[in-house]
């Protein structure tokens, strides 16, 4: 009978451990991700308003800030572009990886800013070479650069008491990008959000930032594979393309990801 009791007991302890912890409970736990609000996106060498879009990228920064200020997250997140000076995304260093274009890839003299080169990474030695696909893009968001830190006028929260915020860089190997805060680019390498997302029990995810059919495209698109009911709030990213971000939404959207605006954010956590 002490057995029995005993065992009781520590069942007892278990789910009240649950409880307290939220594991195994289905309590809604909710993350907001800003994705790369950083200076060379807004006014810098990859800014927004130089390409095909001309969106102003500052404009996402007072929506955030109020939906930051008016609603309340279990989880923030800022995400940040972090390259080394030899990226592979940077047009100006072609030169270094010519020697590893593909054969069906534009030569360097052909390839031009904003074009997208195949590389093909690995020797005869290997089983299975690895092929690139890169945009070349204009040098940005150099590590410790002004143009990599996250805007000024971005509200910066902190963690309290009934919200975790941590910061994530991203794209620091120097031969594979990465647009996804989930992933790099050829899915070799993860990064720490998903585990640290599941480690706060999170169910929901919003995104808000730049670009949107860029790196705000590829996290969310990570997000619902990794299981989160996730949202975009529209209203709250800017991208490079109007066509591409059309075309990226709809995508999305047919993946079950929610496309919202800021206005409704508040409501959708109200209903979860």
């Amino acid at each position: 009978m002490g057995n029995i009791n005993s065992s009781v007991r520590r069942k007892i302890s278990t789910v009240k451990k649950r409880q307290q912890t939220g594991s195994g409970s289905n309590k809604a736990v909710s993350a907001l991700l800003i994705v790369d609000v950083q200076y060379d996106f807004i006014d810098g060498s990859l800014a927004l308003k130089n390409c095909p879009s001309q969106h102003q990228g500052e404009h996402v920064i007072p929506i955030i800030n109020r939906i930051l200020d008016d609603i309340h997250f279990d989880v923030v997140v800022y995400t940040q572009d972090w390259h080394t000076h030899d990226h592979i995304s940077f047009f100006e260093n072609l030169p270094l990886r010519a020697h590893l274009l593909a054969k069906d890839s534009k030569s360097i003299d052909e390839l031009k800013l904003f074009d997208t080169a195949v590389f093909v990474f690995g020797d005869d030695t290997v089983d299975k070479k690895l092929r690139v696909e890169q945009i070349l893009w204009p040098t940005h968001c150099v590590q410790h650069s002004h143009g990599a830190e996250l805007h000024k006028d971005l509200s910066i929260v902190k963690t309290n008491r009934s919200r975790e915020v941590f910061h994530l860089l991203k794209g620091y190997d120097s031969d594979i990008d990465s647009y996804s805060a989930f992933w790099d680019n050829q899915k070799i390498r993860e990064t720490s959000l998903n585990s640290k997302l599941k480690e706060s029990n999170v169910t929901h995810v919003f995104i808000v930032g730049i670009a949107t059919d860029v790196c705000v495209y590829s996290t969310a698109l990570h997000a619902v594979e990794n299981g989160y009911k996730t949202y975009i709030v529209e209203d709250a990213c800017r991208g490079v393309d109007i066509g591409n971000i059309n075309l990226r939404l709809d995508e999305l959207i047919k993946r079950n990801c929610i496309v919202i605006q800021s206005g409704d954010v508040k409501t959708r956590l109200e209903d979860i």
